[in-house]
């Protein structure tokens, strides 16, 4: 399987304060990655280290030729006077595929408030719009920080079918959250933080049900 993004013993510290310590680990071609660990371990300090918006204090990140990469961190940066739709038009690198905005709409049910402006909307049809902008342009990487914040039940089940979906066409996913089953049937390996460093990477996610107990205990 090809690695699209590799994460070689990486440190990032703050003002002396390590926030990540001797982090290993890469993300490969149509494969969803869940990233878990309690609040503070380090989950967004990492996605953002691996998007650049961060740099690292010691080791490399590489990631592979012509990789388009899009993420979705904490809040989705919308304009408040533009509608979903003008988002979605305005992101578009191809801007006669309206074809795929159509296919968004649909696949995260946005029919209902995609013309409305953003100022208006909840919490998760914010959330939905930046999970659409995120896919927006078929990149090869998506990085996911908490995505399934103020999303009801529906919406969670959209969004784990809009990530299935788009795994099928090879896209990589990096998932985080603080709560390990709701990456259940969704992700393909978990890896967990705790305390900015490396607890776990569980290669058989099969075999989840059998380890949550542990892998909790040792999040604990």
């Amino acid at each position: 399987m090809e690695n699209l993004v590799n994460v070689k013993n990486i440190s990032v510290t703050f003002k002396r304060k390590i926030a990540l310590e001797t982090i290993d680990c890469h993300l490969a071609k149509d494969e969803v990655v869940g990233l878990v660990g309690p609040n503070g371990a380090g989950k967004t300090t990492l996605m953002k280290a691996m998007i650049g918006f961060i740099p690292v204090s010691k080791g490399e990140i590489h990631q592979a030729k012509d990789t388009a990469m899009e993420a979705l961190i904490e809040q989705p940066g919308l304009y408040p006077f533009l509608s979903g739709w003008d988002h979605l038009q305005l992101f578009s690198e191809n801007q006669q595929i309206k074809g795929e905005l159509d296919r968004l709409i649909t696949l995260l049910d946005m029919h209902e408030f995609i013309n409305k402006k953003t100022k208006d909307y909840s919490l998760g049809m914010k959330q939905r719009l930046g999970i659409a902008l995120a896919l927006l342009n078929r990149p090869q990487v998506v990085i996911l920080d908490e995505p399934m914040n103020g999303l009801d039940p529906y919406s969670v089940k959209l969004l784990k079918k809009a990530i299935l979906t788009y795994k099928e066409n090879g896209t990589a996913f990096l998932i985080s959250s603080h709560i390990l089953s709701e990456l259940e049937q969704l992700v393909d390996r978990v890896i967990l933080l705790k305390a900015g460093k490396l607890v776990e990477n569980v290669e058989h996610p099969e075999l989840l049900e059998n380890f949550e107990d542990d892998l909790l205990a040792k999040l604990a």
